[in-house]
């Protein structure tokens, strides 16, 4: 934008600067973002203007699973339309108003205008006006300088999913997303049963899939609105005779529209899935062939310790697999026998003494362990009726196919998550949920099963020298805030200061600490006011050349494409990694543009997904080509294959023997449970829902949306009442760990003791403080054994209301 003259005013951006310049001095990030105000970006065309009009094709962002691939109308420069592009396969044409207020956010007041430098406290968000050069080589500068001084590990870099970045991280060696506790909750205990290396609690069907089922168990999970364009699935598999029951403490969207809603106390999770595993076991609703033949349920443990019994004695846990392979009781020869000898009949229920040592099976102490958790404790703790829990046990169990479906929100916020994602792929495999390649069968997070819409494609990676590459965290840290994580250097990309960690006035003072903050972002954020060196840059729709990044999601070859020139002083992650490779030595390493990185992940791909597909068809089909043979319905774990230890379904977790956890035993939440004394002065619990405006806190700036919401806590009537309040109040959210104020509504949508807010608002946006004042960060310890570490429990959260 830098030089030219928009139709509605006299006065180019560049001369602007310079007249004013002087006069300005040190100015806060506020005052520098209004320099060159959107609003004439937004003014009607001026009649004088010559009418020019072309079509760009990019895709949307990530974050919120969706990969919306738009096809974008430019009228005079300015982006005038927003619509789904076309794809081959139709179902994917979509967008929400999500992409449609792209038409005024890409403009937004907010927008990072030019490269900033800090002059005033840390915090303060007060800055002058620098140049990029002057930006980059000081930010190269404190690198090389923090890589002397500490070591490359003393830098992190909080990428975000909708950045482009791709070289960014290895580049500086340092940390990348270093113990950051969000959306792994439940998948560090789900995840690890089905793949050692552990992930998201991906689910093991893609959500097109829930036409097939007969009964679905939706548990916290609000997809209708954090992922609105999967509603066409929810509602193809209502419309074919599913019957989706969604279990969440609130009346949320998709509870609405669900055939049935089931209230639940918050956080209670593992015991609403103890419970039922209970109820399967009593009535013997399990698949007990499927077990034997696929799982780890007959495997032998030593009682004494809760080791599991292999052929070899072993020092170290991990040495084992078919080099050393676990034992169990053969019933054809009346034996031990390695699990994957060939013709052996494993016993599923069986205990023995061997050696002196008392052995039993994972399966017989699964039914020991569960003794505790009768459907009438489960039905107390949950406050789902127990006549009710063993219907839709019965249900899920006997009347399948059943989807067990469950969220990156509620529950999976919580110090507890990760029993409940072991408690849940525990009852989905009880039932034999898993790589039968049956329609209909599967459990996981389905906000995340967009992303498998005909599978995935992986693109080739552009080679770095061999010293470029990303540190561990260190293992004693479950924290980046904690001094063991050792960090000096932060590298922020996407608000990552607010939305990653709770307790944000701890986060705030630990910021102070820092040796230096770099923020990449294409919004002022409330991460931005913590930067030493802010960095502009593009949004998704705008690009320096004809040619931007390339994406293999749901089925297809996803393009971005230019739409806009780089508006401001803005500039693309690309750009902004070759400069940074340029100052730490690795110039030539990268590629010279993006459309060189974009035929290179194509033409040198060995997925056989990808296999003929070149830049130019992609180009020539306006961003969108199908992968090849993909199936209909992705579903993942063909033929039982399985990425653990055993290469069978691994319930039962050895590493967690030292905290209890072997198998799923009930914790309850770390503040949020019912005889908790903290609750005499702190008695609500708050949690955070999502919004359908809103992307975690992305999107939270644009005013068309909202328009559409003020920030507002949502209490019970009861709970209002008992404080004197009134709808459109402003109340004070307390608690030991800080405050905030905001207006209050009334809906009987919450249930009573409970509130909810949005999550992800902008300070700015609230009438005083950040929701995160308050949130829970309790470290559990567990954590540092955990794949993914500790969560965040956000939702775990107590706190007071009074009128402010």
């Amino acid at each position: 934008m830098s030089g030219t003259r928009s139709p509605q005013s006299g006065l180019t951006r560049r001369g602007f600067l310079k007249a004013t310049g002087a006069a300005a001095g040190a100015l806060g990030l506020a005052g520098a973002a209004g320099m060159t105000t959107a609003d004439s970006w937004l003014a009607p065309t001026q009649a004088h203007a010559e009418p020019e009009e072309r079509v760009g094709y990019t895709f949307h962002y990530r974050h919120c699973q969706c990969n919306c691939h738009l096809k974008c109308t430019v009228r005079d420069g300015r982006m005038v339309l927003v619509e789904p592009n076309e794809w081959p396969d139709k179902r994917n044409e979509t967008i929400c108003l999500k992409g449609i207020s792209e038409i005024q956010h890409t403009y937004s007041k907010e927008r990072l205008q030019v490269p900033l430098k800090r002059v005033g406290e840390r915090g303060a968000g007060e800055f002058v006006e620098i140049t990029w050069d002057e930006a980059l080589d000081t930010i190269a500068e404190k690198v090389k300088e923090t890589q002397e001084k500490y070591g490359p590990e003393a830098i992190a870099i909080q990428t975000a999913v909708d950045s482009l970045t791709t070289f960014l991280p290895k580049l500086l060696k340092g940390q990348e997303k270093p113990h950051r506790g969000i959306d792994i909750g439940l998948g560090n205990g789900f995840s690890p049963a089905l793949a050692e290396s552990g992930q998201q609690g991906a689910s093991s069907n893609e959500v097109t899939d829930w036409k097939n089922a007969k009964t679905i168990l939706n548990v916290g999970c609000n997809m209708l609105e954090t992922c609105m364009v999967t509603a066409r699935y929810f509602f193809e598999a209502k419309e074919a005779g599913a019957e989706i029951i969604t279990l969440d403490p609130n009346f949320c969207t998709t509870a609405e529209k669900s055939t049935r809603w089931i209230p639940m106390v918050a956080g209670t999770d593992p015991a609403l899935y103890l419970g039922m595993i209970t109820i399967i076991l009593d009535n013997e609703w399990y698949n007990a062939p499927y077990l034997k033949a696929n799982t780890s349920m007959p495997f032998l443990v030593k009682r004494s310790d809760g080791s599991l019994l292999r052929k070899n004695p072993v020092d170290d846990i991990k040495q084992s697999g078919s080099d050393n392979p676990f034992m169990v009781w053969d019933e054809a020869t009346g034996s031990l026998a390695a699990y994957n000898a060939e013709g052996v009949n494993p016993a599923l229920e069986y205990e023995a003494t061997i050696d002196g040592e008392t052995y039993a099976t994972v399966f017989k102490l699964l039914k020991e362990g569960q003794k505790q958790y009768t459907s009438s404790w489960a039905a107390e703790t949950t406050g789902i009726g127990e006549d009710v829990l063993v219907e839709i046990t019965d249900k899920y169990a006997n009347h399948g196919p059943s989807i067990l479906s469950f969220g990156f929100g509620g529950g999976e916020k919580f110090y507890n998550a990760d029993v409940a994602g072991h408690a849940a792929v525990l009852l989905a495999t009880l039932v034999g949920s898993f790589g039968t390649g049956i329609p209909g069968w599967g459990a996981g997070a389905y906000v995340n099963a967009y992303q498998k819409i005909f599978g995935t494609g992986k693109l080739a990676s552009w080679p770095l020298p061999t010293e470029c590459k990303t540190a561990s965290a260190p293992k004693a840290s479950v924290d980046y805030r904690d001094e063991k994580s050792g960090i000096r250097f932060m590298w922020v990309q996407n608000g990552a200061f607010q939305q990653i960690a709770g307790n944000q006035n701890r986060t705030n003072e630990w910021a102070k600490t820092l040796d230096f903050v770099v923020v990449q972002d294409i919004w002022h954020t409330p991460s931005v006011d913590w930067a030493d060196i802010v960095l502009p840059v593009c949004s998704h729709f705008e690009v320096d050349e004809e040619i931007g990044f390339v994406r293999a999601l749901r089925g297809h070859v996803l393009l971005q494409q230019k739409v806009l020139d780089p508006l401001f002083e803005s500039k693309t992650d690309f750009w902004i990694d070759r400069e940074m490779a340029k100052r730490l030595g690795y110039g030539d390493a990268l590629p010279e543009s993006q459309e060189e990185l974009t035929r290179f992940q194509l033409e040198k791909a060995t997925d056989k997904a990808l296999a003929g597909i070149t830049l130019d068809e992609v180009v020539s089909h306006n961003g969108v080509v199908a992968l090849k043979n993909q199936p209909d319905i992705a579903r993942s774990y063909g033929n039982q294959t399985y990425k653990t230890t055993s290469g069978k379904i691994d319930l039962y977790y050895e590493n967690l023997v030292e905290y209890g956890q072997a198998l799923p035993q009930y914790e309850a939440p770390h503040e949020a449970f019912e005889g908790n004394p903290l609750r005499d002065t702190y008695p609500l619990v708050m949690t955070q829902r999502r919004s359908k405006y809103f992307i975690h806190q992305n999107l939270m700036d644009a005013s068309w949306l909202r328009q559409h919401y003020e920030p507002t806590l949502e209490m019970n009537p009861v709970d209002m009442e008992a404080r004197g309040l009134e709808s459109g109040d402003v109340i004070e959210a307390f608690n030991d760990r800080g405050s905030f104020q905001c207006a209050c509504v009334a809906t009987e949508a919450v249930r009573p003791g409970t509130t909810v807010i949005v999550e992800g608002i902008w300070s700015k946006y609230m009438t005083a403080g950040d929701l995160q004042n308050v949130t829970n960060d309790a470290a559990n310890p567990r954590g540092k054994a955990l794949a993914k570490g500790r969560v965040t429990p956000f939702n775990d959260t107590l706190i007071e209301v009074k009128k402010a």
